[in-house]
């Protein structure tokens, strides 16, 4: 009897192991990148609100530019902001009191009337009346009547009731009036006294009726921006 050979037998070869699928990857990448962008976010948000206590960082983050240009009068004791497209002049000095004039074009700051068919003028006037030459007696809560006193010297009328406000600090009120124009439309005038000290600073801003809706904010942005101090 033949021995039985021993012969190998042949499997076929094991299958290569299955590859592991992206898809997971991906997914964890996505989520890790949105995480790190609303960390970033949030850091950015709360170095912007956080900055005036970081002088370094408040470098990056400048503080929005106001629409205006600044006028500045030490001696008056009065700076504010008006409107760039304005243009002002003033005149006069410490004793006899500053005249202070803008105006929405340079025709009206040349040629200021009572009565005006388009543009708006805005007038200061520094130590022109004091609290003297009034027949009553001037403080934070008579500032209404001053404005009424100041009105009727004025020959203006039809006024509005006057509102008792603060400017810089000081006590002030204001009115809005009816100026008849010797020619055209009547004027609209913005009426505000402000009691410094012993003396009252006037401010008037005159345009013509059909435009106050469009000049009033100009006027009372004028007022809210004023920075008074005694010089």
């Amino acid at each position: 009897m033949e021995p039985m050979t021993d012969n190998a037998q042949s499997y076929p070869p094991p299958p290569p192991p299955p590859q592991r699928s992206r898809k997971g990857l991906w997914i964890g990448l996505g989520i890790g990148l949105v995480v790190l962008c609303l960390c970033c976010i949030l850091v950015l948000v709360g170095v912007y609100f956080f900055k005036l206590n970081i002088p370094v960082l408040s470098n990056f983050f400048p503080s929005p530019t106001p629409t205006g240009l600044t006028y500045d009068n030490p001696s008056a004791g009065i700076s504010l902001t008006y409107p760039a497209t304005w243009q002002y002049s003033d005149s006069g000095d410490t004793t006899s009191g500053y005249t202070i004039i803008f105006a929405s074009s340079a025709e009206i700051l040349t040629n200021p009337s009572n009565s005006f068919q388009t543009g708006a003028i805005m007038e200061i006037f520094t130590n022109s009346l004091k609290i003297s030459d009034l027949p009553f007696t001037v403080d934070a809560s008579s500032m209404g009547s001053v404005v009424d006193y100041v009105a009727t010297s004025s020959s203006i009328s039809q006024g509005e009731n006057p509102q008792t406000i603060t400017v810089s600090g000081f006590p002030a009120a204001s009115g809005i009036y009816t100026l008849p124009g010797s020619a055209g439309s009547p004027s609209t005038v913005y009426l505000v006294a402000v009691l410094r000290n012993d003396e009252i600073i006037i401010l008037f801003g005159v345009c013509s009726q059909i435009e106050w809706s469009q000049y009033k904010p100009t006027f009372e942005s004028i007022v809210n921006s004023a920075i008074i101090v005694t010089p």
